[in-house]
């Protein structure tokens, strides 16, 4: 795992009934300071990982008993039973996790472990990176080191959301394609999944409204944020990029857009990548190999057909007819 996306997700599949082997498995997907002792059963470990660069979703059958001592891993790490459970220490916190729950394994500075037998699971991590880029409240200022108040989902929406967020992004990459390959189709998803779990699972980077934020939601803010967008939007840009292009922060660029135009910086954002493709699409001739499916990805739009719906509600036709008018 990278702190940036370098090109399209990798697949990358693993079984084996050794348990030195699963343990040099572990250390090589969990990093060095993760050391695992397994008791044989004689049935296989398989470790299936999509790797985003900035995230990777894991599919991980364990019929083998782990113990796992690890050092401060420095990235989010999350995990969603789907048979058997697991135990976890962190931070003076032991818990068990079973089957349809969800926790957050360790705090990313704190050294933690785990315990577990015959298991299914999914595994999250998610870099520093994208927990920056979603809930930086001073694009000047890093946040602080990243602590949860609660390894456990605080509300039951959440949770759900969670879990959609990430089957929605293991589809992205598993389908293929223009969009699994696109760079701001990648970039979106690293920061959709970062902002669901921040939703879900209590910590200290919560943004709060301050007076300076209002202060500074005018019509400078909001003229220097949409030239930002306008010269940028081909680049994988966030909410944090387009507030220090604004010369302010985040929350103020974002009471600027509701306030004046009803709207919010990634919408517009959306809207303007819109516009885009429909110029990409009005412009290409037979025979180009321009398609609509490979059209949207480059501008961030990872499904072809909710593409469609909003172009259909855009512009009164459909995609195909603009690339084939």
């Amino acid at each position: 795992m990278t702190s940036g996306n370098h090109g399209p997700p990798v697949l990358t599949r693993f079984s084996t009934s050794d348990p030195a082997e699963a343990a040099h498995v572990y250390e090589t997907a969990y990093g060095r300071s993760v050391r695992l002792a397994a008791v044989p059963t004689g049935l296989p470990l398989r470790h299936d990982r999509w790797n985003a660069g900035a995230f990777c979703i894991d599919d991980i059958s364990i019929a083998l008993d782990l113990r796992v001592n690890a050092e401060p891993l420095g990235y989010v790490l999350l995990a969603a039973p789907r048979r058997g459970c697991f135990g976890r220490r962190c931070d003076g916190v032991d818990e068990l996790v079973g089957p349809g729950e969800i926790a957050v394994l360790y705090q990313p500075d704190l050294p933690g472990s785990s315990w577990s037998s015959d298991l299914d699971v999914t595994c999250v991590l998610l870099d520093l990176s994208l927990i920056d880029q979603v809930a930086r409240a001073d694009p000047d200022r890093p946040l602080a080191p990243l602590r949860f108040v609660s390894f456990r989902p605080i509300r039951a929406d959440a949770e759900w959301r969670w879990r959609q967020t990430v089957r929605y992004a293991e589809s992205v990459m598993a389908a293929g394609g223009a969009p699994g390959a696109s760079p701001l189709v990648l970039g979106g998803l690293g920061r959709l999944l970062a902002a669901a779990t921040l939703a879900a699972f209590p910590s200290n980077a919560l943004r709060e409204d301050r007076p300076c934020d209002r202060a500074d939601a005018h019509a400078g803010t909001l003229r220097r944020a949409i030239a930002f967008i306008e010269s940028t939007a081909g680049t994988d840009i966030g909410l944090v990029d387009i507030a220090r292009a604004a010369g302010t922060t985040p929350r103020a660029v974002q009471l600027a857009f509701r306030s004046q135009l009803g709207t919010t910086p990634l919408a517009y954002l959306r809207r303007v990548r819109l516009d885009l493709a429909r110029q990409e699409l009005s412009r290409a001739t037979p025979g180009d190999g321009t398609s609509v499916a490979a059209t949207a990805a480059r501008w961030g739009f990872a499904d072809p057909r909710r593409f469609a719906a909003r172009y259909l509600a855009a512009y009164g036709e459909l995609p195909g007819r603009t690339l084939h008018r």
